[in-house]
This record gives C-alpha cells, structure tokens and sequence, in this order.
C-alpha cells in the first residue's frame, strides 16, 4: 500500500533522548518518508542517517542562558521548559503550513495551531499523566500546603490548554486500547489504535538462567519492587537501565549477589535474548514497549496485572501475570515454570507489534483521514457558498 499524492511531515515535540516517542516519530517519518520537525534535539541525542529532523528552536534550548534554563530534567518535569516548548509549538515552523498532512507525535506537539486546510493526525502515547491519571499520586509527593495550591492552580490552566488544543485534531490515534479508553474518558474523542513498531534484533539465542527487567530508573517503573522480590529468591536478576533512582536501588541490592545492575547497556537484546523470562511491573503502563519486546524475543513475560501490560499476557502462553506487591511477583517467579512455554508460540502472539503490521495500519489510516478531511472542508465549502435569502 502505496501513500497517496500529498505531502506529509512528522511533528515531534522535542528529542531530549531516544524513548519509545522519539522511535515512533523517527519509524513514523521513514514509512511516510516525511521530514521531522521538533523544537531541538539534545547535544547528546543521535538521529538515524536516513531521516531528516529539523530543529526549530534548536540555540534556544541547547545554548547560552536560555538553554541552560530550559535544560531537560527529571524527565520533562522542568516546567519552565514544558510551557516554553508548548508556547513556541503555537506557530512553530513557517513551512509547516506548507504540508497537506502533519502527524503530531507527543502530547505537546497539539499546540500547534494549523491552517485551516491542513489534515492533523494527533499521537499523543497518552493525554498528559500528570494532569489526568496520576495528578493525584503527584500532588501527594509534595507535602506543603502552599505548593499544592500553585500546583493545582498550575494544573488547571495546563488542563485547559490542553483541552483547547483538541479542537485542532482531525484524528486521534492511541498506541494502545488502554490510551483509547484515556483518550475517550478524558477528551470525549475517539480514537484508532496503532501499535508502536518493535524495531532492532530481537531474538531468541537460548537460555542462561537468569532474569532481566529493564527500562529508565524512575519511581513509576517500580523496579524496586522487583528487587525486593528478587532478594527473598535464589534466582538471578539482571537490572538494565539507568535514572534517578539508580543509587537508591543499588543501595537495595547491596549484599545480595543474585542481584546485579548494570545501567545502561548499548545492545539490550542481547542480554534478553540468553535471558529465562523477563520481568516488568511498571504502574498502568501506557504501552508497554519493553513488554512487546521481550515477546518479540520470543521470552515469557512476568508482568503486572496492571495498565497494557495486562493485555500482554495470556496466562500460561506469553507470560504469567503477577499483582503490584513484592509477595505476589517472588510467588509468581516461584511457580514460573519455562518449561512451560513455547518461544515460537510467544512470537507469533509478538507479530501485532512488527514494523510491516505498523506501517500498513499507518498508510491506511493516513489515507483514510485524508480524504475524509478534503471531502468535509469540501462540504463545507458547498454550503458556505449557497446565497442566504433574507426574508
């Protein structure tokens, strides 16, 4: 399937690093060999040869004072750079307005106010957490009475804002069925569901007796709670990744040898594809790409009965499903059996995730968005253009 005649670029919020939103805007631009255009792109960050990403504001957030201001931390909480990045997405780029299409890829990218004629396909990963389903679980991280009240004021305007920026969307499109329902709830739209692609060599190289999780190192990803589990255990858990929680967790795997954290690790699928099963207990997971990729390694998935995560395991076929305490997952690792499952099996369940499946679902809803946007701003058209008889 073939993209239609028109032109189409990709809007990226910004490229602080290379997560699972900065890899679907990158697959995104090579299946519609579209251009990406993004606030900036960190010092640190390399961008694949073979897609073209142009920095908007690119001196703004990476040099001088301001870029030392605006300077990415803990994971997009620096509010000073979130707001700055969604005001400057408002009128963005000049030659934007030129492309009869725009995939706005990350919740930010819907500030962008287009012309009237242009198609505006919306992949948010998820509506904003903070201000929706975990505002609560934030605001109690902050114990003085003060704070929560800017906070919440803070929150509102943000709420707004963010709302407002709906009203420019020809299409939503969710990366699960979990954001669809977030999507509905929150937004009152509806929206497809497309699958991020699983890129990179996933496989199956056998088993070397030991247990992997792995992801950034930050509170919701509850890798703690693994560990804890993993102590009271004799089997072996590899931690894979790095954040601010990386000197808090070594200090909990200190003295426990069948523990070892190894930070960050250039080729994860590697150490997956030697690994018995993997492990992954993060909280409502939007997503859930490492889950998709251990079973495109064709290995069980221990997850959490929680978020898309549970959607990812079939029980006693791709994974065992475990509750979000450190007795339920060292109970689950102890009635894993890998005997029990078939890496073929798991891989065929792993093929909704591959790239072909991602780009075919794109084009098609691509397509499709377009022409029923053309056929409506060309109703519209009609009717405007019937002479209106005063009586």
């Amino acid at each position: 399937m073939r993209q239609d005649s028109y032109d189409v670029a990709v809007l990226h919020d910004r490229f602080p690093g290379m997560g699972g939103g900065e890899r679907f805007a990158i697959e995104a631009a090579r299946v519609l060999d579209a251009p990406i255009y993004t606030m900036y792109v960190a010092n640190d960050v390399r961008i694949p040869d073979d897609v073209t990403v142009v920095p908007i504001r690119q001196g703004k957030y990476t040099r001088g004072l301001s870029g030392r201001l605006l300077e990415w931390k803990n994971e997009g909480m620096n509010p000073l750079e979130t707001l700055s990045v969604s005001f400057d997405m408002t009128d963005a780029a000049d030659e934007l307005t030129e492309y009869d299409v725009l995939i706005e890829s990350a919740p930010l990218s819907k500030s962008y106010v287009p012309p009237v004629e242009q198609t505006v396909i919306h992949y948010p990963h998820s509506p904003p957490r903070w201000l929706y389903d975990l505002y609560r679980d934030r605001l109690g991280e902050f114990d003085y009475p003060g704070i929560k009240f800017a906070l919440k004021g803070y929150a509102k305007c943000w709420r707004a804002l963010d709302k407002e920026s709906n009203d420019y969307v020809d299409r939503f499109v969710a990366n699960s069925e979990l954001v669809r329902d977030r999507i509905q709830r929150y937004y009152d739209r509806d929206a497809a569901v497309i699958y991020p692609p699983v890129t990179g060599d996933w496989r199956n190289d056998g088993d070397d007796g030991y247990f992997v999780t792995w992801s950034r190192l930050a509170p919701e990803k509850r890798i703690g709670l693994v560990i804890d589990a993993f102590a009271e255990l004799d089997e072996r858990l590899l931690v894979v990744g790095d954040g601010e929680e990386r000197e808090t967790l070594e200090r909990s795997a200190r003295g426990h040898d069948n523990i070892e954290l190894l930070g960050y690790v250039e080729d994860v699928a590697d150490i997956v594809s030697r690994a018995t099963a993997v492990v992954y207990a993060p909280k409502d997971e939007d997503f859930g790409l490492v889950g998709a990729e251990a079973l495109t390694a064709g290995k069980p998935l221990i997850g959490v009965n929680e978020g898309y995560t549970r959607h990812q395991i079939v029980e006693g076929t791709t994974g065992l499903g475990f509750e979000p305490t450190v007795e339920s997952l060292r109970e689950t690792v102890e009635r894993f059996d890998p005997s029990d499952f078939d890496a073929d099996e798991i891989q065929r369940f792993a093929r909704r995730y591959d790239r072909t499946t991602f780009a075919e679902s794109l084009l098609e809803l691509v397509n499709r968005t377009h022409a029923e946007a053309a056929k409506k701003r060309a109703a519209v058209d009609t009717d405007d253009s019937k002479p209106i008889r005063i009586q």
